[in-house]
């Protein structure tokens, strides 16, 4: 962020908000299968996806763009203006939204997103700290407004209007998923960081049997779970998620790739793949499991998928589904936050207002496809996660944004 920024502290009855179960909703309720995950292949079929357009898009490579890379704005530019094509607005995009909760990934998507369309532009990061004072900050210069309240989305809109922006036919409005419209950041994300967990658990049972040790697993994935290990490990849960397996399989141990750290011998996560079948060349009773584990990740690898451990992702997808709508209606809302991945009620509100308006709505996320949507030998019964049930969990904020006009 620039250094033009301002701090404010907003109103302390609004920092108290009580939140509330406002009913059963899924995420297509308010963006219908505008959703797109990872692969950036769009869920509404009538949106070509990357794999048909990578050309149109003018992409650097031919590999899957992440989310701070600048082909990955590039791609929610394109599939932007093919949305507006799509709705047969006459009226060009001009504008831009976006909704997430972390200044760094989130942050520097819309600062991509900003600078290749040109558009006028706002961003709002969320992430609630409630045993904070209610406290935003403001970047005017770059349009982003930062917030440890959720409910202080009312307040941005409020802001983004003061600044000119019409919020109507011609805004494109981008919100990430995890953490944000799902499991907010500092209310209910522990719950999705469970459910991955548990993905990854049952994943280490199901290729270990008996040897899996679970208590090693959490010591070892909390320890390299830290931003100190991003070279290795690429911030890619899928990556750690494989290391961890190997360690637990007993095929490196845990000192051992401590000190290959230590003296700077490792460096990057395709060189641990070499080491590791390097070790089951020399070490043939390693079990059939990890063999086919290894191969498939290594080819994920060098085609460019950064989702390479599909079998992980696919138990992660379970896991999540498991914990959404499962407790009943009438369940305290303490508990709704503690035990189910609810659906942020302000960020829904905002979403039908900016629907009422006219706004294109768009969700990007970079969750894996794998994670989000069932596998059709698998989990076959269960639905995606945008059309999975789940509690509308948080504070009321549709009044104030229907006072804005």
């Amino acid at each position: 962020m620039s250094t033009a920024s301002t701090t404010s502290v907003l109103s302390s009855e609004r920092a108290q908000s009580e939140f509330k179960n406002f009913g059963r909703a899924t995420l297509a309720d308010y963006f219908g299968d505008f959703v797109i995950y990872r692969n950036l292949e769009p869920l509404d079929r009538r949106l070509p996806g990357l794999r048909a357009a990578s050309y149109k898009m003018n992409l650097s490579s031919d590999q899957i763009p992440r989310k701070l890379d600048t082909d990955y704005a590039k791609a929610a530019i394109f599939f932007a203006k093919q949305g507006q094509k799509l709705r047969r607005q006459k009226v060009e995009l001009s504008e831009l939204l976006f909704v997430g909760d972390t200044p760094t990934g989130d942050g520097q998507a819309y600062a991509n997103m900003r600078q290749l369309s040109g558009w006028q532009s706002s961003c709002f990061i969320g992430s609630e700290r409630l045993a904070q004072e209610f406290l935003v900050d403001i970047d005017e210069e770059d349009a982003v407004y930062c917030a440890n309240r959720w409910p202080a989305l009312a307040d941005w809109v409020r802001w983004t209007l003061q600044q000119g922006m019409r919020l109507d036919e011609r805004t494109a409005v981008i919100v990430d998923i995890d953490k944000t419209l799902l499991g907010a950041k500092g209310r209910n994300d522990q719950v999705i960081n469970e459910a991955r967990l548990e993905g990854m658990f049952r994943t280490m049972a199901s290729v270990l049997g008996d040897r899996f040790d679970r208590a090693a697993f959490e010591r070892e994935y909390a320890e390299l779970n830290r931003s100190r290990y991003h070279f290795l490990t690429a911030d890619n849960q899928d990556y750690l998620a494989y290391i961890c397996l190997v360690l637990n399989g007993g095929l490196v141990s845990f000192e051992e790739i401590l000190d290959e750290i230590k003296s700077g011998s490792m460096d990057n996560f395709e060189q641990f793949l070499r080491w590791v079948g390097s070790r089951l060349l020399i070490n043939p009773g390693a079990g059939e499991s990890i063999r086919q584990i290894h191969e498939a990740v290594m080819c994920s690898v060098r085609t460019g998928d950064p989702t390479p451990f599909k079998q992980f992702r696919r138990q992660e997808f379970v896991t999540t589904i498991e914990r959404m709508g499962n407790l009943p209606d009438d369940a305290p809302v303490d508990d709704l936050l503690a035990r189910e991945i609810t659906l942020t009620n302000e960020v829904c509100e905002l979403a039908d207002w900016l629907n009422a308006r006219g706004c294109l709505l768009l969700c990007l996320s970079d969750k894996p496809d794998e994670a989000s949507c069932p596998d059709s030998r698998e989990s076959p019964d269960l639905p995606p996660i945008h059309r999975a049930e789940t509690h509308r969990v948080g504070a009321g904020i549709r009044p104030i944004l229907d006072e804005l006009g």
